[in-house]
């Protein structure tokens, strides 16, 4: 496949494919988006199916919430220190190959997750998997569009987009069940299923998907000191983000990471203008789509990161539902979105992407900042409702500038180009956890020691109390207000139902005595619950700022999809669309 033709006058590039197949894309594009989303969706269905099953892991396992954390950010910290390097890689070997380099990887390490016989190899296999990944999130997106024309390319990512949802809709409900039904070691199961389908996914790629090679210089064709200096920098700044909260943002380590990622990007720009064969094309970003969407794209994530955190612990902490039903009240926002962005992509394929984009960051920041008005007397239907703003933000927003970052690309840099996007909003995604998490944690202090006031005062109002049992009541509330205070989640009604459990000598049921016992409690209960439920106010204001913040980059992706295809001129290192392999539309896998 040659350089997409694109659209505007100042193209440097050109589309020498037949006329018949540089209208219709490949013959097997619509099989070819199936078997790349399969690998995507067991990338993204472990982003959130392993949440549901930490506490399992701890139980069988004989470990702590400190250690297992590992599990989920080893997973986090490899997806996010390669997938620039993979789509580098892929850009220079062909992205059939790395794509299934990644499914045979991520199958391979998914079988021995699930045989872990502790903590520490599983730490370690989870690793294992967010290096396959890396690989199957990187590629999936630039081979879905390689296979479909520009005028189809929109609704194509929209199609990809909404299996992506569907993954993340399915995961925790999926990762429930498996953990409820699958026996002693049930958590082992969230890891064994991905076998199976990973095994069926490797043979459906090798007959579909077409091989592709950009053929470049036959020296130097891999940028070994660029991948080592963006890996490593992406490595630092993660982990610096990942455990700032917990070993304090001004500790010497955390300072000590960031200061060491800031210096290596310095470094790599100075390396990557200097070596002929640079990972990353420095040009890119001189293509405003690619810019402003993966721009736009970061915010997003920033946006999406702590929302799905803060909603569950609101609902379990606040609300006092179980994870399995927050979890289920959660897939309003996936589903919304798997409805909404097959319909966003065929609207950008019509009007061009920057309006889906503004829209969608927008239906972001009105849906968070509806969220932040939730009270601890909300309701499931009026959490939903809210949800359902976010999951339309979701629905048009992804998708969107998805296809505005990629087809505003040369094909033989769509590697790298989704290696990038993918960076970013993983960058985001964690940054954004980070944020938020750090701002509830103090707002949730704050609102703990409030709520102890307030239910101090409430307590020394009740004129039937003896005093001795007012200062026992109140000794309680300090338990109960630093318990909430340091769980971070403002677990006041637990917290509270154990300190509470008697207030005196235990009176005989139905007595009057017992009767006033009981209203006190809930009366405590009910101050700490609004009080504590206010702790979320200002993590989505935060949110929803990230959110509005990325409609300006997303006003900047253009009238109409790929318009900056071309527009850069790129290294003499970078691989030809010609020659015995470049892909054709139409050949043998």
């Amino acid at each position: 496949m040659s350089s997409t033709a694109p659209s505007t006058p100042a193209a440097t590039t050109t589309d020498t494919r037949p006329p018949d197949t540089a209208d219709t894309g490949h013959p097997r594009k619509w099989l070819i988006l199936i078997a790349v989303s399969v690998g995507m969706f067991m990338a993204l269905l472990d982003v959130t199916i392993v949440n549901i099953a930490i506490p399992a892991v701890i139980k069988d396992l004989h470990t702590n919430v400190t250690s297992v954390s590992w599990v989920l950010n080893a997973y986090s910290l490899v997806l996010a220190a390669f997938f620039l390097s993979m789509g580098r890689i892929s850009d220079r070997y062909g992205q059939k190959r790395v794509f299934v380099f990644g499914l045979v990887t991520f199958t391979t390490f998914s079988l021995l997750c699930g045989l872990s016989p502790n903590i520490d190899w599983l730490i370690a296999f989870r690793a294992g998997q967010g290096l396959g990944g890396a690989a199957l999130l990187t590629l999936s997106l630039a081979i879905v569009l390689g296979a479909f024309p520009r005028h189809q390319q929109g609704m194509a990512v929209g199609l990809w987009g909404a299996l992506g949802t569907a993954a993340a809709a399915v995961g925790p409900t999926l990762g429930g069940l498996l953990v409820t039904y699958g026996g002693t070691h049930g958590w082992k199961w969230i890891f064994f299923v991905n076998v199976p389908i990973g095994v069926a996914a490797v043979v459906f790629a090798l007959l579909v998907v077409p091989h592709r090679v950009h053929r470049g210089h036959s020296e130097g064709g891999i940028d070994v000191p660029g991948i080592v200096v963006s890996a490593g920098g992406l490595f630092l700044l993660t982990l610096a983000l990942v455990q700032g909260n917990s070993w304090g943002w001004t500790s010497p380590a955390v300072i000590a990471l960031f200061v060491a990622a800031v210096a290596c990007y310095p470094l790599f720009v100075w390396w990557e203008r200097r070596t002929a064969h640079p990972m990353f094309p420095l040009g890119l970003l001189r293509i405003r789509s690619f810019t402003a969407a993966n721009s736009a794209i970061m915010f997003i994530g920033m946006a999406m990161g702590g929302t799905f955190l803060l909603v569950v612990i609101f609902m379990v902490d606040v609300l006092g539902y179980s994870e399995l039903r927050a979890a289920l009240a959660l897939t309003v926002m996936p589903l919304i979105a798997l409805a909404i962005a097959p319909n966003a992509g065929r609207l950008v394929d019509r009007i061009g992407p920057r309006l889906p984009a503004m829209v969608g960051a927008l239906f972001f920041a009105v849906g968070l900042g509806l969220l932040a008005g939730l009270t601890g007397t909300s309701t499931l239907p009026q959490i939903m409702w809210r949800i359902a703003f976010v999951g339309a933000g979701m629905g048009f927003a992804m998708p969107t500038l998805s296809a505005a970052s990629m087809a505003s690309l040369p094909p033989q840099v769509r590697g790298v180009g989704s290696g990038s996007l993918n960076t970013l909003r993983q960058v985001g995604f964690t940054l954004g956890v980070a944020v938020l998490v750090a701002v509830f944690s103090h707002t949730v202090a704050v609102n703990a020691q409030v709520a102890t006031v307030h239910a101090v005062h409430y307590v020394n109002a009740q004129p039937q109390l003896p005093a001795q049992v007012k200062t026992m009541v109140t000794a309680k509330l300090q338990t109960a207000a630093a318990a909430a205070a340091k769980s971070g989640g403002g677990d006041a009604a637990a917290a509270l139902q154990s300190n509470l459990s008697g207030l005196g000598p235990q009176a005989p049921a139905g007595s009057p005595q017992a009767q006033a016992e009981s209203a006190l409690r809930a009366g405590i209960v009910a101050i700490y619950r609004d009080d504590i439920a206010r702790s979320f106010r200002w993590p989505f204001i935060v949110a929803a700022l990230a959110a509005l913040i990325a409609v300006i980059p997303g006003s900047l992706t253009g009238r109409r999809l790929g318009e900056d295809a071309g527009q850069v001129t790129l290294s003499r290192s970078e691989p030809s669309e010609t020659g015995p392999d470049a892909d054709v539309a139409g050949e043998t896998p």
